[in-house]
């Protein structure tokens, strides 16, 4: 007798008899041979299992001052895997010379692929960038998307001395460390 599990995000329920029981998989996106284990004994006083499955995708995200293919590289750009809260999961991918950032095993379909939701954490100190979660779906199992960090703007900075009003420092440094 089979079982049909419907999976809503991550969890899914039946009433089930103890038994030895194979396992299948119908993920849009995954690949659906990967689930783990693919055999699960259900016994009594244990309710709840884990498993896992595995995608396939390879989603490129290259950095550029421009945001276009032909831009100046963005080195040292991290990103990170989230949900669409913001929650994030996995190790954080960092580009490389040529400014991509590669994210490995996200899933993929041609007709209706999951959405994959990320955000960049970091840029190399000298560039602005988007903080928020974005998203995307991939129709292929290789994609790119161009992502823009602009040049720090300049900023002037004025100092004074704090006992005599609008009296100019002559010289000296200031550290600003972002926090």
């Amino acid at each position: 007798m089979a079982k049909n599990i419907i999976i809503n995000n991550g969890t899914g329920s039946a009433s089930m008899i103890n038994g030895n029981y194979d396992v299948t998989a119908n993920v849009t996106g995954y690949d659906n041979s990967s689930i783990s284990p693919s055999n699960v004994q259900v016994i009594a006083g244990t309710n709840n299992y884990a498993l896992t499955i595995a995608a396939t995708g390879s989603l490129t995200l290259h950095v550029t001052e421009d945001g276009t293919t032909s831009g100046t590289p963005i080195v040292g750009a991290t990103f990170i895997r989230t949900d669409s809260e913001g929650n994030e999961y996995g190790n954080a991918i960092t580009t490389n010379q040529e400014g991509n950032a590669v994210m490995s095993n996200v899933p993929f379909d041609t007709t209706d692929a999951p959405t994959i939701y990320y955000k960049q954490i970091a840029s190399d100190g000298e560039h602005e960038f988007i903080s928020t979660v974005q998203s995307t779906t991939m129709t292929a199992s290789t994609s790119t998307i161009e992502i823009e960090n602009t040049p720090g703007a300049s900023r002037t900075i004025n100092l004074t001395d704090a006992n005599y009003p609008n009296l100019p420092i002559t010289s000296g440094t200031i550290t600003f460390t972002i926090e």
